[in-house]
């Protein structure tokens, strides 16, 4: 008979788990100047380098949800860190560019495992009242390995000069490190039995309610397209400033990723705001502020120069960052309890394999490596898209629930 860890146990670990992820996902945007000064390839052949990681890491999440489903979350997340390590270790052994790509399409398979496996531990571990704030915890976690990525290849490329592999090496080591940890320490509670006899609106849903949640899938993918093409080439947008340059020394590649650490770090600031600010009945309206703040920082961000290139990016990836315990929170009231490693699989399939576009979106629109100027107000414009989705919820949410319950 299996022990079920306590609830902070299961938040820690699987929060531990998201924050590596995130370090994994954002470790070719972290190394992508020195990957490309390594091979020659021009930025938007390096835009490449982002969608082969991408691509796998949003489409592999449907069928991770489904596996998710079938034989437990456990087994999915411990199956993605060793999986992971075993990729990450082979960067070393790269001797040219089509090795790269063929270890970032594993690399973006494995990490496609975490999300539908993850988030759905955490939803079934939680109630709809305390959910918003776990995955707030759990969205910090996830903001400091995004940021801990830039800021461990500055560290590393200040070292030595373009060791990009043993940057990877390190990823592997944390991985494995991680996997082992979740083998032995964490035991989820099985999830809850489904019960007909609960009226529907009451605790929990029992089936998919579509239409609230295609509309929710909607804006994520929006979103996606805009975390995914932001933060790829992020630290090459700030070594821009040359002002940067001379406050935290170094060559440009490590400039930029410690200015790019410094600037996501807001945004674990954002998830714990949100989780915090997050109001059950009001989170549509919350999610689409959130959406549509985005879009006006993102212009400053198009025409921002010097060191408020910094300043820009770093309230952005505040107010971007709060839409993931929002979104996550609001898009499990519309899931089966007992389906939603598929319903979070689906969710992330959309977000980060439509998101995956996102690199090359930007490196289209700009010729030169530290304009982004049209890459950025295109992405405002996706901004304003995505905040229409959650307005929409209400309205569908409501006609749903008042069908069901004449039903």
């Amino acid at each position: 008979m299996s022990r079920s860890s306590s609830l902070a146990a299961v938040i820690l670990l699987v929060s531990a788990a998201h924050a590596t992820v995130h370090f994994l996902e954002q470790s070719v945007a972290s190394v992508e100047q020195v990957i490309s000064t390594d091979f020659e390839l021009s930025l938007k052949q390096s835009s490449w380098l982002g969608l082969a990681l991408r691509l796998p890491y949003g489409l592999g999440a449907i069928f991770a949800g489904l596996l998710a489903d079938r034989f437990g979350e456990k087994r999915i997340l411990v199956l993605y860190l060793l999986g992971a390590a075993v990729i990450c270790a082979g960067f070393s052994a790269a001797t040219d560019v089509s090795t790269v790509y063929i270890l970032l399409v594993g690399l973006g398979t494995c990490a496609s495992m975490y999300h539908p496996a993850g988030l759905a531990m955490l939803a079934n571990a939680t109630t709809p009242t305390t959910r918003a704030r776990a995955l707030g915890i759990h969205g910090i976690f996830g903001s400091m390995g995004i940021a801990s990525a830039p800021f461990l290849a500055g560290l590393v490329l200040t070292l030595h000069a373009g060791a990009w592999k043993e940057y990877y090496l390190l990823l592997a080591a944390i991985s494995a490190g991680l996997g082992v940890l979740l083998i032995w320490f964490l035991h989820p509670a099985a999830k809850p039995p489904e019960s007909p006899e609960t009226p529907v609106g009451q605790g929990e849903p029992h089936h998919f309610q579509w239409v609230p949640y295609l509309l929710l899938i909607f804006s994520a993918a929006a979103s996606g397209l805009i975390y995914s093409g932001v933060l790829h080439f992020l630290p090459r947008y700030l070594q821009g400033s040359q002002s940067l340059q001379l406050f935290l020394g170094g060559a440009d590649a490590s400039a930029g990723n410690l200015a790019a650490a410094a600037a996501l770090m807001c945004g674990a600031a954002g998830q714990w705001t949100a989780g915090r600010l997050a109001v059950a009945r009001i989170l549509p309206i919350q999610l689409a502020m959130v959406y549509a703040s985005n879009a006006p920082l993102l212009i400053w961000m198009a025409y921002a120069d010097g060191t408020s290139r910094i300043i820009a990016a770093g309230i952005w990836a505040f107010f971007h960052f709060m839409n993931q315990p929002l979104y996550n929170a609001l898009v499990a009231e519309f899931m089966s309890v007992r389906r939603r490693s598929f319903g979070f699989g689906f969710s992330n399939m959309m977000g980060f394999g439509v998101g995956a576009v996102g690199p090359y979106l930007i490196a289209r629109y700009d010729a030169t490596p530290h304009g982004f100027t049209d890459g950025y107000l295109l992405m405002a414009v996706v901004a304003l898209v995505a905040g229409t989705a959650p307005l929409a919820v209400l309205s569908a949410g409501i006609a749903t629930r008042e069908t069901e319950s004449s039903s």
